[in-house]
């Protein structure tokens, strides 16, 4: 059975991955962005905010399968602990 803190440190990295936005880029790089000292700077930060967006959306949703996965788990183990009960 795995460790619940995993869970916990599965549930935190979610939230903490919430800041990379949507469909849109995340806020959290705008202070960086915008001082940038002309448009091919601006177009580099950008596209390096759009690539660790993307790599953070794809680990949520590698942690959300495993979150799925971890429920069916529980959920399989606790019919099976009231099925051992029930025969008792």
């Amino acid at each position: 059975m795995r460790p619940p803190l995993r869970i916990a440190a599965a549930a935190s990295a979610l939230l903490l991955l919430a800041g990379c936005g949507g469909g849109t880029g995340s806020t959290a790089a705008d202070p960086y962005i915008a001082p940038a000292s002309d448009s091919e700077e601006r177009e580099g930060l950008t596209q390096a905010r759009d690539d660790i967006d993307a790599e953070m959306r794809e680990e949520a949703d590698k942690l959300d399968r495993e979150i799925e996965s971890l429920r069916k788990e529980n959920e399989e183990l606790k019919t099976r602990l009231a099925a051992r009960r029930s025969g008792s």
